[in-house]
């Protein structure tokens, strides 16, 4: 199964954006390895203008053209005034394609510290808003950005996974964690619920990762439904502490996609599932993130 979902998303990136070349791509020195990103500056940026920074983290055997290809949230950027970084992942597990080390494995790459570095980096360089630091991403990319919202909490303002929500065992972040996140249940690739034939990495399936969440922020439950589509439901906990809203969007019938992606047709193409065109997961992210600053 491991093998297979590797070479089935290799195949499906590589044959449906082509990358950003090494030298379109900024760099730093992290640990003595070479850490890459993509960034989009809006056209009206001016340099002491305080902006808001969304991290976009694509997914396994991707890279950060095809997340923001994926995502598009690029575009929207341009038009709501905000920075969007997409940085590259380094680490390949053996039998595996890059992705990454969200479980922090001894003598691998650190992507924690990369974060952390390129953030310290990013600030030097542009007039970033402290209080409003964001972290998203795409199946791999969501469980990194759940990492972040573990081990940078006091950096990191609020994480959207996509398609990949995680609470690690080993979570403790210092604060309440403000989460908008996405699930199919027809995911083949993260099972909505965890299974015998689930890969390694995917340990838990999403409604014991969103547990952990709603334990950290300590919000009040039941949550409330709210029907969006025939298909998809929107699960709210607003009352948590330090105003961490959590947000889930459950659909019946989505699979391991992007929501409201202009590639859903290719994604289907590939086997990757249906698409929710209904709704946009980008826009949706960004509203929650412009609503949860920094405490």
């Amino acid at each position: 199964m491991k093998i297979y979902i590797v070479i089935f998303l290799t195949a499906f990136f590589s044959l449906n954006t082509a990358s950003a070349p090494a030298d379109s791509l900024q760099s730093i020195i992290v640990d003595g390895e070479q850490r890459q990103w993509r960034i989009y500056l809006p056209s009206g940026y001016a340099k002491d203008d305080l902006i808001p920074l969304v991290l976009n983290f694509h997914g396994s055997s991707s890279s950060p053209q095809a997340q923001a290809d994926l995502s598009a949230f690029e575009k929207l950027a341009q038009l709501k005034g905000f920075m969007v970084v997409t940085p590259a992942a380094k680490y390949a597990p053996q039998g595996g394609g890059v992705t990454w080390n969200v479980d922090k494995i001894e003598g691998a790459v650190d992507d924690v510290a990369f974060i952390r570095q390129l953030i310290a980096h990013l600030k030097q360089q542009y007039s970033i808003d402290p209080a409003r630091v964001y972290a998203t991403g795409f199946s791999g990319g969501a469980r990194m950005s759940s990492r972040l919202g573990c081990d940078l909490s006091q950096i990191i303002a609020a994480i959207g996974p996509v398609a990949g929500v995680r609470y690690p065992e080993d979570c403790q972040p210092s604060r309440p964690m403000p989460v908008i996140t996405f699930h199919g249940k027809k995911d083949t690739v993260n099972h909505y619920e965890h299974q015998d034939n689930s890969a390694p990495y995917w340990r838990m399936g999403v409604q014991d990762a969103l547990a952990g969440w709603i334990k950290n922020n300590q919000c009040q439950q039941p949550a409330t439904e709210k029907v969006i589509t025939a298909d998809v439901t929107m699960l709210s906990y607003p009352k948590c502490q330090q105003g961490a809203d959590i947000v889930f969007y459950r659909s019946a019938n989505a699979g391991h996609t992007w929501p409201g992606s202009a590639q859903a047709n290719v994604m289907a193409k590939f086997g990757l599932g249906n698409t929710d065109s209904a709704t946009s997961a980008t826009e949706l992210i960004w509203q929650f993130f412009v609503a949860h600053p920094l405490p």
